[in-house]
């Protein structure tokens, strides 16, 4: 039953407001993540399934999803899954700091973590999102969401800790429109911009003062 997955959890112990948390069950952590990004049950089990199914229509086991059938969905069904609804999942390039990332645009972020065993490789994945300006972690294998007590700083920590683990990944989820701001400017850019908007104004200002002169 998912809806037993679901249960609401408090940003503050006996706090306001309550924040949608689905917790762990067999492999579905693909599915909980996504849904604890909409803060919603956006989609079941099926939805998936039928996902994993389209991939790879004429394979007898599907190689997107477990073949008992008890989840652990592979990333190409989550970009599907997050396509569907007009989102862009971005991996994060590890060339880059995490806090070259734009937090102000994403719409949340996905961590996977991989363990490799004997028949197939398990995937675990994690929502992380900003709630009432507090970035969250929602891991379904948690009691209950927990916030980053330092904030961006926090979860900039905790990113930086994740990718010191070779087979785990990040994945930034934003609007279609926005896929092409999910990291910030360098500053020489912002500077650069900036002086010659500066340069104009000037110009413009003196081409006005010798026209009142005249």
């Amino acid at each position: 039953d998912f809806g037993n997955m679901a249960q609401p959890a408090s940003v503050e112990e006996g706090g306001s407001p309550q924040l949608y948390h689905e917790k762990q069950k067999w492999q579905y952590c693909g599915i909980h993540a996504v849904n604890n990004l909409f803060q919603r049950r956006a989609f079941a089990k099926e939805d998936f399934d039928k996902v994993a199914g389209t991939l790879s229509p004429n394979a007898f086991i599907s190689p997107h999803k477990s073949m008992w059938g008890l989840g652990n969905y592979d990333v190409n069904v989550l970009t599907v899954i997050l396509q569907g609804k007009g989102y862009e999942l971005k991996w994060f390039d590890k060339r880059k700091g995490p806090e070259k990332i734009n937090f102000d645009k994403l719409f949340g972020i996905i961590v996977n973590t991989q363990t490799n065993r004997i028949l197939f490789n398990s995937f675990h994945w994690i929502a992380l999102k900003k709630i009432n300006q507090k970035w969250m972690n929602l891991d379904s294998k948690k009691k209950s969401p927990e916030e980053f007590k330092d904030g961006e700083s926090g979860l900039i920590s905790y990113l930086k800790s994740i990718l010191e683990n070779n087979n785990a990944q990040i994945l930034l989820v934003v609007k279609d429109e926005d896929s092409g701001c999910v990291y910030q400017k360098p500053e020489k850019e912002k500077v650069d911009k900036g002086d010659i908007t500066g340069e104009e104004g000037k110009d413009e200002n003196i081409g006005k003062s010798e026209k009142e002169e005249k």
